[in-house]
Formats: C-alpha cells, sequence, structure tokens
C-alpha cells in the first residue's frame, strides 16, 4: 500500500544498494520545512540519504522503538555532477561542430570559379552548385534550431540542479520502523483564497489553495504533505513576569513603552489561539519537482449570501456591491481573488474571519446604481450679537437604479463630530430615516426597484466661535 518516493537526483551508483524509504512525508510551515523518510527494516541495513547542503547532526532527529544506530555520519558539502548536464553539453558541441562543417561547405562552393569553362560545364557546376548551397542551407537552420532547443533545456537543466548536498550516512539494526527527520530548505508555502459570488443563487463559494515552490535541487515523488497554517517555533510560553515599579524618575516613557510593548504582544498570543494554528491540511501522493510551482486546492465551502451596495458619499460617492455571510469555520488573513458570476473582480486581503462572525467582502463598483452628489449651499455668517460664525453645508443624493432588479442601498456620509464644547454641530436632514453612530457615521439603508430614482438630502450647521477653526 505504500508507494516508494523516487529521488531523481544523480548520486553514486553505490546509494542504490542501499535501503530506500517505503513512505515519504514532508511537514511544511509558512517559515520551514521538514522532511520525514519512513524506512521498513528487516535485519541490520545500511542507510543512505542526500541531506541539503546546510544540514547539521544535532538537527536530524531518529526515531525508532526497536532499533540501534551505529556508525552515524554526515560528509561535507559535496559538488554534484548532473551526466544529463554532461551527455547536452557534448551533444550541443556536435551540433556546433556540424553547424561550422555545413557553413564551411557553403563557403567552398562559393570560391568556385567558372573561369574558362565550357556553357555546358557551367550548367552542371551551377546546377550542382545550387543543389548544394540549398542542402547545406537547409542543414545550417535544422542546426541552429536543435542547438537552439539543446541550449533551453540545459539552462533549465543547470537551474534545476542540486548544486551541493550532504551525504548521511548510517547502520541500523532491527526489525520495525525507522523515521528520519530532517530540515529541508528552499521550501515556501503561500495560502490564498478565492472568493465566488453568484448573483442569480445568492451562494458564496469560497476556496482555500496552497501554493509551494522549492527550490531544494530534488524532485520528490508520492509525497504526504502536511501543510501547516502557522509558523514554526512560534512563542508557545507566556514572556517573564517582571514587577512593574511606580517612580517619580524617567517613569512615564519607559512605563508607556513597556505597556505598548505588551498590548503588542497579547494581540499577537491572542490572534494564536484564536486561529488555531496547530490544525493542518493533508495531500496524499504529491509530486514536487525542483524549481516548478505547484498549486493545491485545500477545501470548498459554499454560503449563503446576501447582497447590498454602500454608497461612500464621503469618499469617491460610488456604489460597491458587497456580500454579507457568516462564517462557518476561521479563515486566515491570506491574499483572495475575488470573482462576481465567474468574472474576476480583482485581489485584496482578506482579514482574519472566526467562526460565526458575519462578514463583509466588496466585489467592486456596481455601475447598475448611479449616484450624482450635488452641494446645494454651503455660507457662512457672524451672528449680530456675540463673537459665534456659523457655516451651513447641504448636499444632495440622486441614486438611481437601472438594472432589473430591487437592489439594497446604504448611503453612508460623515457628520463632522465636535470634541470641543465651544463647538456646536447641528444636522440638517430627516434623523428619522438614517441611522447615527457617534463617531459621525450616518447611514441610510433602502431598497430601490428598477429604474426608480431616491433623492437623498445630507447636510449640517457648524456653530462656532470665530477665533476657532
Amino acid at each position: 500500500m505504500l508507494k516508494n518516493i523516487t529521488i531523481l537526483t544523480l548520486m553514486s551508483a553505490t546509494l542504490f544498494a542501499y535501503s530506500q524509504p517505503s513512505h515519504v512525508e514532508l511537514n511544511i510551515y509558512k517559515n520551514a520545512a521538514f522532511m520525514t523518510k519512513i524506512f521498513d527494516i528487516q535485519g541490520k541495513t545500511d542507510i543512505s540519504l542526500s541531506l541539503p547542503a546546510q544540514s547539521q547532526l544535532e538537527n536530524i532527529k531518529i526515531k525508532s522503538k526497536t532499533c540501534l544506530a551505529n556508525n552515524i555520519r554526515l560528509s561535507k558539502p559535496k559538488i554534484v555532477t548532473n551526466k544529463e548536464i554532461k551527455e547536452l553539453k557534448n551533444e550541443i558541441l556536435h551540433l556546433n561542430t556540424l553547424l561550422q562543417n555545413a557553413i564551411e561547405k557553403n563557403n567552398i562552393l562559393s570560391t568556385i570559379s567558372l573561369k574558362n569553362k565550357k556553357i555546358d560545364e557551367m550548367e552542371a557546376i551551377l546546377n550542382f552548385f545550387d543543389k548544394q548551397f540549398l542542402e547545406n542551407s537547409q542543414e545550417i537552420s535544422k542546426l541552429k534550431e536543435e542547438i537552439t532547443d539543446a541550449n533551453k533545456k540545459l539552462k533549465n537543466l543547470q537551474n534545476r540542479q542540486i548544486k551541493n548536498f550532504k551525504e548521511f550516512n548510517a547502520s541500523f539494526t532491527c526489525k520495525g520502523t525507522l523515521k528520519i527527520t530532517y530540515p529541508q530548505y528552499d521550501f515556501s508555502l503561500n495560502n490564498f483564497y478565492e472568493f465566488w459570488a453568484d448573483s442569480s443563487k445568492n451562494r458564496l463559494t469560497i476556496i482555500k489553495k496552497i501554493k509551494i515552490l522549492q527550490k531544494s535541487g530534488f524532485d520528490f515523488e508520492h509525497l504526504d504533505i502536511y501543510a501547516h497554517s502557522n509558523s514554526y517555533n512560534q512563542k508557545i510560553a507566556p514572556r517573564p513576569f517582571y514587577p512593574r515599579y511606580l517612580r517619580q524618575t524617567k517613569a512615564r516613557m519607559s512605563d508607556k513603552s513597556v505597556a505598548y510593548d505588551a498590548q503588542n504582544q497579547l494581540t499577537k498570543v491572542a490572534s494564536y489561539r484564536e486561529n488555531f494554528s496547530t490544525s493542518s491540511f493533508v495531500l496524499k501522493n504529491v509530486n514536487l519537482k525542483n524549481s516548478n510551482e505547484k498549486i493545491f486546492t485545500l477545501e470548498k465551502k459554499i454560503l449563503n449570501i446576501t447582497f447590498s451596495n454602500d454608497i461612500d458619499g464621503y469618499g469617491s460617492t460610488l456604489a460597491y456591491l458587497k456580500t454579507k455571510f457568516q462564517s462557518d469555520k476561521v479563515y486566515q488573513r491570506a491574499i483572495s481573488y475575488i470573482y462576481l458570476d465567474s468574472n474576476e473582480v480583482g485581489k485584496r486581503v482578506v482579514p482574519f474571519i472566526k467562526k460565526g462572525d458575519f462578514k463583509s467582502i466588496y466585489f467592486g463598483e456596481n455601475q447598475n446604481i448611479k449616484v450624482k452628489k450635488r452641494l446645494e449651499k454651503r455660507f457662512s455668517k457672524n451672528e449680530f450679537f456675540g463673537n459665534t460664525q456659523i457655516t451651513t453645508t447641504v448636499w444632495q443624493y440622486k441614486i438611481t437604479n437601472i438594472s432589473k432588479i430591487t437592489q439594497k442601498i446604504n448611503l453612508i456620509e460623515r457628520l463632522p463630530v465636535s470634541q470641543n464644547e465651544d463647538i456646536k454641530v447641528k444636522p440638517l436632514f430627516d434623523a428619522k430615516n438614517a441611522k447615527m453612530q457617534k463617531n459621525g457615521k450616518v447611514i441610510w439603508s433602502f431598497n430601490l426597484t428598477p429604474n426608480k430614482t431616491k433623492i437623498v438630502k445630507f447636510g449640517y450647521e457648524i456653530k462656532k466661535p470665530k477665533e476657532q477653526k
């Protein structure tokens, strides 16, 4: 049931006399990767492995309940000479020789003189010349193409070849399973999502994917990959406790700095716990070629969503299509590609989403909602008595739905918020139809039927002393 792994490298011929792993696992984190090779040992067995050049004996973990290890050793870095590269270089040299011979033939033909030749002899010579010159020219063109293709293959092989490695050798005596684990360098793991919104079914498909790139110099086959969402060697214990003493001298800057740092650390710890970062996805029987990127789909979730449109009156004054859904699981912060009805909208970083959270994702501008914002009035006046200035500003919004379906609209505006008791802000709109928040956010929510227009007025009056700006 377990499959053999083939490492496509050119190692010494004696390597294949050693025991080969029956199973190979790769644990890959955001910042590290570890290879585990599993052997079925029956009696005395020699094992030889090609490990990354950065490997150290103390980082190689050997696990077995019954096996005894003898004569464990790790060589100095060795440079690998790829036999296939040698053969290809020889082939290119041979092709260049043939090319030079063909070019030389044409050069010789071009020097043939027709002086003192009879007409029939000249005709025969010219016919021979034309035929040979054409054949040589075709051969030259063919050889040039072959040389170009061979050079491309050579460059690809040189990019993929193992430049150096260390050879691990050990002898084991037992009957049972033996695991050898070591760091595997030059691996990278990137998580990303695809959000596919279907407006006809009010559904959102969330696809989690990972991209793995390895430049170890090895080609791997039949790997079982454990893709972890967390980083390796995260902080696993709280920071040391130190008492906080209050002093009158130089205390404030130091205390503020410590408090700020502690807050950052608490945030990181909370994020770690909420992320369930010890979880992983398992990919069975995977092939990873050196210097090749590979993308894997880990899971697909389909959720029910509601559509609405947010108009940022305080900003660009455009209608942005928004979906709202309740998360059924934890989603990590990651780059996400956004699609609406099979059309790619763009990409953005979607923040961390907790299980059970109601989350909104934007899908770009809804061009079926037309918004016109017009300044109706803006003027300032001074009160006749007192030292007070009054500024009045009023806008009108004209919102039209040109689509064939009813659209939910959220018009969002910003009311100035006074943090000074001498400055008074008075809303100049119907507050009954709007939701007002303490931070000055004002929201009008309504449904707009096809080909209908809604007029909304928004304004405010600011009263402040003349010297206030």
